[in-house]
């Protein structure tokens, strides 16, 4: 079978990881690469590659030798091609957050179901072997009854990202939250489900600069009774002795960083950031061959930018929120 061809959007740090992550595919591989901004960059690393750099967004959805799209531009840029990728009938896999409005994302959930076209969020991080079987064992009831859970992250970032498009609400449409937290959102969603309330708090306390928080934090309540936080941060790299996942419950306890642990015992191999990008590529391959549905879909990207909005809302009016 010959691979399909696969067109890269953006040329900033994220996209070597899903170079590198397709380039150990068997049957997908990614052969041209665009840019909003830097040219001589996406020729530099197009050269280096040996891939072909395209002028334009509209010229690569366009070719009919790519059969398929990777979306790692700039956030504000992300809803237009997706739709133009809907448009050309080509599959997309689109970094997070996917749009930033719930409009937006229904629009496509409508598009993509009525002209058949698979869309996928870049969720990396329910891909690791570690995520995969804390699920699994939360399922069977390893931990009795689940009373409460962590999802933390604390590092800096670039100068250049802090300046960036990352720290303008015009681009960005928010600050750590709606970028990292992200991954922290929807690994909250795939292991614990969607809380009934929450209430947050952000601040902008190192990355004065930024128009958006550098820190905030969520406390959540499941219907079930079961509480939870969410942290995400820019302000500090020293956080090894919290960052991570913790899943609390009556009869065990669960920790996730690059690999699993229960009770303490590790039951998992190490599976780092790089490796999740091989096990997304292959899942969203399989996804475009096969039909065979990704861990993290459209819905689960509704749901992790409602729970980011809703922090937000609670921010702003100082108030719990229900979703």
């Amino acid at each position: 079978m010959k691979k399909l061809n696969i067109g890269l959007v953006g040329t900033g740090f994220i996209s070597r990881f899903h170079f590198d992550g397709f380039s150990k595919n068997p049957d997908a591989r990614i052969t041209g690469m665009c840019t909003h901004s830097n040219r001589e960059k996406l020729n530099r690393m197009c050269s280096e590659w040996g891939i072909k750099p395209y002028d334009s967004f509209e010229t690569m959805v366009s070719d009919p030798e790519i059969n398929a799209l990777i979306i790692g531009s700039v956030n504000s840029d992300h809803y237009h091609q997706i739709l133009m990728a809907i448009e050309a009938g080509k599959p997309v896999l689109v970094e997070k957050p996917v749009v930033s409005s719930l409009a937006q994302i229904d629009e496509i959930i409508r598009l993509a179901s009525e002209k058949n076209v698979r869309v996928m969020p870049a969720h990396n991080f329910v891909y690791r072997s570690s995520i995969v079987l804390a699920k699994e064992l939360l399922n069977k009831g390893e931990l009795g009854k689940v009373t409460y859970a962590s999802f933390q992250s604390s590092h800096t970032i670039s100068t250049d990202h802090a300046s960036g498009w990352r720290g303008k609400k015009s681009l960005g449409f928010g600050g750590a939250l709606m970028d990292s937290g992200h991954h922290q959102v929807y690994q909250s969603l795939y292991l614990l489900g969607m809380p009934g309330k929450l209430q947050a708090f952000k601040s902008n306390l190192v990355l004065n600069g930024m128009e958006g928080e550098d820190i905030a934090q969520l406390n959540l309540r499941y219907p079930d009774g079961t509480l939870g936080c969410v942290m995400q941060s820019w302000t500090s790299g020293f956080a090894e002795d919290i960052n991570g996942i913790r899943i609390l419950g009556e009869k065990g306890q669960l920790k996730i960083t690059d690999r699993l642990f229960l009770n303490g015992n590790p039951v998992t191999e190490v599976n780092d950031y790089a490796n999740s990008f091989e096990n997304q590529a292959l899942v969203f391959t399989d996804y475009i061959l096969n039909g065979k549905m990704p861990l993290s879909t459209l819905s689960d990207a509704r749901n992790s930018l409602q729970l980011i909005l809703s922090a937000y809302e609670s921010c702003e009016k100082e108030k719990v929120i229900t979703l």
